[in-house]
């Protein structure tokens, strides 16, 4: 799934978009599009032109001349403007410049609506604090702490942080030296401090190398991580099999020498 650092190079590199006019817009698959203002997909967007790109979360919001089109990529959802003829293409923007973008999703899980205001948007009004903000304090990163659920939860809940998923969530926490069940209010002052550094570094170094290593804005770069996905791999820090546990149901990688993960779970 992209998080906050995948989305927000897309969203940069999908800046190339902007000044241009939609044409057309071809909906293969239904369930994907959803239109909350009257009309037809076809009818309100023709014209409009891309004024600019933003990311919030884990949503990428084109705003149009009145308009908004927003972007929830779920699980498998991918912006491209290079991949032709998939077979996974739910919808194909067209636009004047003769660039086609193009919403491709395996599991057709992902959505994308057409809106005057975002607040309609479902899931969007209750997105928390972005990590990388000036909001985004350690005192306010404290408070959202004040939670008895595992700290993987609580680093995963949009509605507290916006943009941090699984992935990324596994990151975080190894380079913090944090079991991933420990209660997040459990932390104490200067693991609290410690996480919230492993927050700004783990999103900051991820700008940095998928900047560097990505050619499509389709693409998940994923090679540089440490241990989410890595099972069954020597941790990189103390040589340790990387584990695969579950929290919440979530698939979770661990260290638990780095992490003090006791097994068996």
């Amino acid at each position: 799934m992209p998080e906050l650092p995948d989305l927000e190079i897309v969203k940069e590199r999908l800046h190339v978009l902007i000044g241009d006019s939609i044409v057309s817009v071809k909906i293969f698959f239904p369930l994907t599009f959803r239109v909350m203002i009257e009309g037809t997909p076809e009818k309100v967007l023709s014209g409009c032109k891309v004024q600019h790109i933003k990311r919030r979360g884990k949503f990428l919001i084109f705003h149009l001349d009145s308009l908004y089109l927003v972007f929830n990529m779920m699980l498998t959802g991918r912006l491209s403007l290079t991949e032709k003829g998939s077979r996974n293409t739910a919808v194909k923007i067209e636009l004047a410049s003769g660039k086609e973008l193009k919403f491709v999703d395996s599991k057709r899980m992902g959505k994308i609506y057409v809106t005057d205001d975002l607040e309609k948007v479902p899931q969007y009004p209750e997105l928390g604090v972005e990590p990388l903000s000036e909001e985004f304090t350690r005192d306010v990163f404290s408070n959202l702490l004040k939670d008895s659920r595992e700290i993987k939860i609580v680093l995963t809940d949009q509605k507290k942080i916006a943009g941090i998923g699984n992935a990324y969530s596994d990151e975080i926490l190894f380079h913090a030296k944090l079991s991933p069940r420990r209660p997040a209010n459990s932390l104490k002052e200067e693991e609290i401090t410690f996480l919230y550094d492993s927050i700004q570094y783990i999103l900051g170094n991820a700008l940095c190398e998928i900047e560097k290593r990505l050619t499509n804005t389709s693409e998940e770069i994923r090679d540089f991580f440490s241990v989410h996905g890595k099972k069954g791999e020597p941790c990189p820090v103390c040589g340790s099999v990387i584990r695969e546990i579950e929290v919440a149901q979530r698939v979770t990688h661990v260290c638990p020498q780095c992490q003090n993960v006791k097994f068996p779970l």
